[in-house]
């Protein structure tokens, strides 16, 4: 059973996030853009973010994210989606969800709320925060 602390970022309440409840592994954008000049992002990663910050609505699948990069399967987008998560969650000091998924799908919960489909692939909606962090980075 999937244990996800479900507080929200700001989504629904029109603000930056920053005076709003959220769960821990959830940042402010001022998180997200230090960890995004912190760490060395690939293009491939870049790439990711930005389909995934451009997507209808800001969801995007692993199958989609692979696709992005040129890899085929939902896995392989997932667990590089996964491997960049954990590496922005380090830089902006945020821990990994509790969650009972594996690492690489947990350290997404810091980009993106998800929710796996009828398949194996997931469906991820991501944080405003983020989105927000991406832009004022310039990145978007």
């Amino acid at each position: 059973m999937l244990k996800v602390l479900n507080w929200d970022d700001g989504n629904h309440q029109g603000n930056d996030g920053s005076d709003s409840i959220r769960a821990p592994h959830i940042g402010t954008p001022d998180d997200y853009v230090r960890a995004f000049g912190a760490i060395e992002l690939s293009s491939c990663e870049r790439d990711m973010l930005r389909a995934h910050a451009k997507a209808p609505g800001r969801e995007i699948t692993g199958l989609s994210l692979a696709n992005t990069v040129g890899h085929f399967g939902c896995r392989i987008g997932n667990k590089k989606y996964g491997r960049l998560a954990a590496k922005v969650a380090t830089a902006a000091g945020l821990p990994i969800c509790a969650t009972d998924v594996s690492d690489y799908l947990a350290a997404i919960f810091t980009l993106a709320d998800g929710k796996q489909s009828d398949g194996e692939d997931w469906h991820w909606v991501m944080h405003d925060n983020v989105a927000k962090a991406l832009e004022q980075a310039g990145m978007i």
